[in-house]
């Protein structure tokens, strides 16, 4: 009688090479399309995050204008206790607290002068006093005593007006104010806050020292954003303009923007701008 061996098993066969190479490939191709989209929907959600926190600035200022029947400056000059104020910074005091003590500076008890611009004035105005422990920094709100309002002491106390992200409150020009930054990873460049107050973004300091210089050096935005140049008509001519810098933590110099126009040459770092009249990036 005849005997059947078994069939021999069969042995699963490896990949080749080349079958290997393209695998490799295709996923290659894969990543190439995928990472990319990510990294730009990661973007745009950290840009829609940046236009978020600037409408809550918009309301902030809304709320402090609520109080004080006028939006903060963006420039302010506060000599040391006893120096002689400006008629014109005095003005702006007298606007929101009529019965400022001068004298003491209302309690703030500075010995040296302190320039507030435009970035270190959003701060300052919608944050109250300002307080370093250790390196924690902190808003406090200011003294409803409208005579001594910049007191750090005591309970009875006007603001903040906005919940500052004690993290993200910097001071990049090294001086005694604050300036707040933007969430974008790694920012370094503060949100500029310009104002009108209610007639025209007037330089009202020294080139180098005014509502528009945080840095001062050519960094620095040069002219509040305008829609044309003759007459010049600016953007929210009769409020304010808060700017974000972007990712590339540069303002640019600024000038006339049309809406969706697209910035090239020596104006192409504005075009990440984020700002509360474009309704997010001046890049269209």
């Amino acid at each position: 009688m005849r005997r059947h061996l078994p069939a021999k098993a069969s042995v699963p066969r490896g990949f080749t090479l080349i079958e290997v190479l393209v695998v490799m490939v295709i996923i290659a191709i894969l990543v190439a399309l995928v990472v990319p989209a990510i990294s730009g929907v990661r973007t745009r959600a950290r840009m829609a995050q940046v236009s978020a926190e600037i409408s809550q600035l918009d309301a902030a200022i809304a709320k402090f204008k609520a109080v004080f029947n006028v939006e903060p400056p963006s420039s302010l000059l506060i000599p040391p206790v006893g120096g002689t104020w400006t008629a014109l910074d005095r003005s702006k005091v007298r606007g929101l607290w009529p019965q400022f003590n001068f004298a003491t500076n209302g309690n703030l008890g500075n010995t040296s002068a302190i320039h507030l611009n435009g970035a270190e004035c959003l701060v300052f105005f919608l944050g109250g006093y300002e307080a370093t422990s250790g390196t924690v920094k902190t808003v406090i709100g200011f003294s409803k005593d409208p005579r001594y309002p910049w007191d750090p002491n005591g309970t009875n106390r006007e603001g903040p007006f906005f919940e500052f992200a004690n993290e993200r409150l910097v001071n990049v020009d090294g001086d005694l104010a604050f300036e707040y930054v933007d969430p974008l990873p790694g920012q370094q460049t503060p949100y500029l806050y310009l104002s009108s107050q209610g007639r025209k973004y007037l330089r009202t300091n020294t080139a180098n020292a005014d509502d528009f210089d945080v840095f001062g050096s050519a960094r620095d935005l040069q002219t509040v954003y305008l829609k044309t140049a003759t007459p010049p008509q600016e953007h929210r001519a009769g409020g304010f303009q808060i700017i974000s810098p972007g990712q590339d933590g540069e303002y640019g110099t600024g000038g006339i923007y049309t809406n969706g126009e697209e910035l090239t040459g020596n104006r192409a770092e504005e075009a990440d701008n984020i700002t509360n009249f474009s309704g997010g990036q001046l890049l269209p």
